[in-house]
């Protein structure tokens, strides 16, 4: 969704702070489908364009009614949990908010520090309860590879806490990954592989490369600590000339794992010269020890 072009005589409307408190209250007081239809409003509510507003102070006005009000969300967690339809919603409209506001506007927000901090810990549990909350990630990977993006352009003293939250959630992506496949593997529920859903699968690596190279030095190592072990148990599985069934069961997990471990890599090293992060030349020698453990494989 782009910027809604919505008319100038909505703009009064729009500025009032009760236009916003009404579908705020209305998700708060009802189920889906009509808390999530509030939802789907309040994402059309951030998404109207800049020139809609009077001036600059009621756009910051309205923004801060906005995170204020997805912060209650979260605190309470009110009709998440319990219902995958505003779950997704709410996703969608955390994405929002990065897509029609600079990283300067929102880290100018009351509340800025608990509202970044609910939305990391929603991110972690939503990409830990992958089963459940799979087709939302894609939102709030989307939020924090643009949030990441804009740093070299925050100016001013206003902290924006990535530095401590985006290494967590690098860490959360690539361990629920490689956790899924010893669940997929062991139960026998029909549970998709999301290595097959080649359609989801990039979608979710997109964002990935500039959350890596956030803090490259410190994710590539995690990303090494990970692999090194996985490429040394298969390489000693490989060995044996006779496998009972726990052992062919383990060498599938571990060549799951590393599949994942390669598309992860692939996708990080593929994003070297479109992640604004990642321009200084230093981390060509990190991009060849990542490329070289995943040749070594071959």
């Amino acid at each position: 969704m782009s910027t809604i072009q919505v008319p100038s005589s909505w703009r009064s409307l729009v500025e009032n702070p009760s236009t916003l408190q009404l579908f705020l209250d209305y998700y708060a007081s009802s189920q889906p489908p009509p808390s999530k239809l509030a939802l789907e409003c309040l994402v059309r509510l951030a998404s109207v364009r800049r020139s809609l507003f009077s001036s600059d102070v009621e756009r910051s006005k309205f923004l801060n009614r906005l995170v204020n009000g997805c912060r209650d969300i979260l605190r309470s967690q009110s009709g998440l949990a319990e219902h995958h339809e505003n779950y997704h919603e709410f996703c969608r409209l955390l994405g929002r908010l990065k897509t029609n506001y600079q990283l300067s506007e929102l880290v100018s927000v009351d509340n800025y520090n608990e509202w970044i901090q609910l939305v990391a810990q929603l991110t972690i549990n939503s990409l830990n309860s992958w089963q459940w909350a799979k087709d939302s990630v894609y939102y709030l990977l989307g939020l924090w590879s643009r949030l990441v993006s804009s740093m070299p352009y925050l100016k001013g003293d206003s902290p924006s806490l990535l530095e401590a939250n985006v290494p967590k959630i690098t860490q959360a992506y690539i361990t629920s990954r490689l956790e899924s496949v010893r669940s997929v593997l062991q139960q026998n529920d029909g549970l998709d592989e999301m290595l097959d859903a080649e359609e989801q699968l990039s979608e979710s690596l997109e964002s990935l490369p500039y959350l890596v190279r956030f803090q490259y030095d410190k994710s590539s190592q995690f990303v090494l600590g990970l692999m090194e072990p996985l490429i040394q148990h298969y390489k000693q599985a490989t060995t044996l000339t006779a496998l009972d069934e726990p052992a062919k069961q383990q060498l599938s997990i571990l060549e799951g794992q590393l599949a994942w471990m390669v598309s992860i890599v692939g996708s990080v090293i593929r994003g070297r010269l479109s992640s604004s992060s990642s321009s200084a030349e230093s981390q060509e020698s990190i991009d060849g020890e990542l490329s070289g453990r995943i040749l070594g494989l071959l």
